[in-house]
């Protein structure tokens, strides 16, 4: 085992290694790594399932970080796992946005450095008459029914997009944006599609802010922080019960104000209090540790992505009949 993997959003994975190396080049050795920092995407469908039947710690490296509401947050790991025996507990002091939202574990023992955070970007030319949306909420509406892109593809969509509209509206709210969404692409194919001049494209985009911020005509596409925050899809830290002395510089390089600035640089906001941190809202829509400890996340998954394909794909001629009706 690498003594760390970092699963990590695709659109910091460059920027982190390449930070990670420079101030440890002793890690930087492809032939037998130790250090191993990779794309999220990659190991979503794997790696994270093979969490739901993980027999053994000695199953996981010392250092362990991932991405998205994954399955470290379903039930059998947050019951199993998930305790002060296994992992080191990390008592830090956070940026004022990160204390807001609560969005840090209450028993310390994920620790977050950085959140990728989810926007709107949206095509003033194609809107036409319809307003901008300023709510989450807003984009729900029917007369944007097949005319929003969400990250995905053919058969799995993003759950850290979903469960705020499960948690603050439930089944409907899922089925609305299924009805809404007219395809799912990488956030890079959608920064493309706009970077060409979004032929054929929708009028809204859902994507994550480092993504957001490569769109280049800022004039026409408007990146739009919803009232209610931008929506996190959290980067967690796990790391095991007595490693933390035998790994603490690079772990205390990972939480640093050095650290930080290229977080910020690339899109992504740092949890450390020095941070600037430059957003154009503090808010963050987190759905809160009272949530996942109440619910059993991999049955909403499971749920959420069932509610939204019963409603994706097809079904358009009775949604134009509604909105002509309006």
């Amino acid at each position: 085992l690498p003594i760390l993997l970092a699963l990590l959003p695709c659109g910091l994975r460059n920027s982190f290694q390449q930070a990670v190396f420079n101030a440890f080049p002793e890690y930087a050795d492809v032939e037998n790594p130790k250090v191993i920092i990779e794309g999220n995407l990659n190991y979503e469908k794997s790696l994270f399932t093979s969490i739901d039947h993980l027999t053994s710690m000695d199953e996981l490296p010392d250092i362990f970080i991932s991405s998205d509401i994954n399955g470290l947050y379903h039930k059998r790991f947050q019951d199993k796992f998930l305790n002060a025996t296994n992992f080191e507990a990390f008592t830090l002091d956070v940026h004022p946005i990160f204390k807001k939202a609560n969005y840090i574990h209450p028993d310390g023992l994920m620790v977050w450095f950085t959140t990728n955070l989810l926007v709107l970007v949206v095509d003033a030319k194609k809107m036409e008459c319809r307003p901008i949306p300023e709510s989450w909420l807003d984009i729900l509406d029917v007369s944007f029914a097949g005319d929003l892109t969400l990250r995905g593809d053919t058969d799995f969509f993003c759950n850290a997009m979903f469960f705020p509209f499960m948690k603050s509206t439930g089944d409907e709210a899922i089925k609305k944006l299924g009805r809404n969404t007219a395809k799912g692409l990488h956030p890079s194919q959608m920064v493309k599609t706009l970077n060409s001049g979004n032929e054929g494209g929708t009028s809204i985009y859902a994507m994550p802010y480092s993504f957001a911020l490569k769109v280049r005509d800022t004039n026409r596409f408007k990146i739009v922080f919803p009232v209610e925050g931008a929506i996190v899809s959290p980067v967690q830290m796990l790391v095991k019960k007595g490693t933390y002395i035998k790994h603490k510089p690079l772990i205390d390089y990972i939480l640093s104000e050095e650290m930080a600035v290229v977080l910020a640089q690339s899109g992504f906001p740092a949890a450390h209090p020095a941070s600037e941190n430059k957003l154009p809202s503090n808010a963050l829509k987190w759905i809160g540790w009272d949530f996942i400890q109440k619910n059993d996340i991999k049955a909403c998954k499971e749920l959420m992505q069932q509610l939204f394909f019963s409603e994706f794909k097809g079904g358009m001629e009775s949604l134009e009949d509604e909105s002509r009706k309006k």
